[in-house]
């Protein structure tokens, strides 16, 4: 499906419809939560949100270098 759409201006945010057979073949309710992402390629993608998204990111491993600095 393609629609064009219109961006609209609503106070300090600008909102773009979703046409309502878009809304039925994705099975989207209004007053859903969804997430927006804007890529790389300046591109969007609007998607429900799912468990890893809101899961605790582990604490990042460090690698230590067995190497010790030479100082002079």
């Amino acid at each position: 499906m393609r629609a064009l759409q219109k961006l609209l201006r609503c106070g300090n945010a600008t909102h773009v419809t979703i046409p309502r057979a878009a809304m039925f073949y994705l099975g989207w309710l209004p007053g859903e939560q969804v997430i927006f992402e804007l890529l790389e390629d300046k591109s969007v993608r609007v998607r429900r949100p799912t468990p890893d998204d809101f899961s605790v990111k582990g604490a990042p491993t460090l690698v230590l270098s067995r190497e010790m600095p030479v100082s002079k």
